[in-house]
């Protein structure tokens, strides 16, 4: 069980919200709906060898044992989703993540050239298509090529070729649908939240990793980040972190934050007006 200022505090902990924010990217969830699939995920399984008192001192003390809970918990509640989704399961718990706290995952042709995407914006891509059967095709095909997508599906090749045609065509007769989720702006939006979600679990130590090794990894976008904040000496943000004083860390560490809530908020705006113009065009 737990009280109400247990569920208060735990509702205001940033490990908490991270990984509310990667549920609902994933599950393609606004944060209100992920934030109560999340929470009955932990109350029901990860959160049950704790006594009401137990849990309410270890969310006080923002307990790491507690925050590795919460992050499997995360990928408890995704795991499930996809494994409900049947044959598409198969196929799904095989895929190689690039990056399982920013969902980045690489998707392969099949002459073994690899691209970069995120697992959101698959997901964005591939709700354009009309039916399941299309969806689940699509979704296959890119993740993992010809030959697994036929074995699946239990496609001989002039089917696979066929599906490839239908699908390719839809996407050109409907180009101004995915052209909505492809944007150049969308895709710095979802950079920068996935980067800094990223920092913040490296943060609360819910991720191996650390700050300097995450600035090294981001100086474009570090740089963009001071240029907006109040820190003093940037030059030691970005080389010797550890060594920065503690007002420009938290400076530094404030600006992240800002800026992580409005490519959230952002997304969140975008992926109201696509659903809308989805919506719209299908009435």
């Amino acid at each position: 069980m737990i009280n109400e200022n247990t569920l208060n505090n735990l509702l205001k902990w940033r490990t908490f919200k991270t990984n509310v924010h990667m549920a609902a990217n994933a599950l393609k969830l606004s944060d209100k709906d992920a934030t109560q699939e999340l929470l009955n995920e932990l109350m029901h399984h990860r959160f049950k060898r704790y006594s009401t008192s137990q849990l309410a001192e270890l969310v006080t003390a923002h307990d790491a044992n507690l925050s590795w809970a919460i992050t499997y918990g995360r990928l408890d509640l995704v795991s499930k989703h996809f494994k409900s989704l049947g044959k598409r399961a198969q196929m799904e718990h095989a895929a190689e993540l690039e990056d399982v706290s920013t969902g980045i995952i690489k998707l392969a042709n099949d002459n073994g050239d690899t691209t970069d995407i995120s697992e959101f914006k698959l997901q964005q891509i591939i709700a354009q298509f009309p039916t399941d059967k299309t969806r689940l095709f699509v979704d296959l095909a890119l993740r993992y090529g010809k030959l697994e997508t036929m074995a699946v599906l239990k496609l001989n090749n002039k089917q696979y070729q066929r599906r490839i045609r239908n699908a390719t065509s839809y996407a050109v007769k409907h180009s101004d649908k995915f052209s909505r989720i492809n944007d150049k702006t969308r895709s710095r939006q979802l950079y920068m939240l996935n980067s800094l979600n990223e920092l913040d679990a490296i943060i609360n130590e819910t991720r191996e990793g650390n700050i300097q090794d995450w600035i090294d990894g981001h100086v474009k976008l570090v740089n963009t980040l001071l240029s907006e904040s109040t820190v003093r000496y940037q030059g030691a943000i970005l080389n010797h972190w550890e060594t920065a004083s503690n007002a420009d860390q938290y400076a530094f560490i404030r600006e992240c934050i800002s800026q992580q809530a409005k490519a959230q908020a952002w997304l969140d705006q975008s992926n109201a007006a696509i659903k809308e113009a989805v919506v719209s065009n299908e009435a």
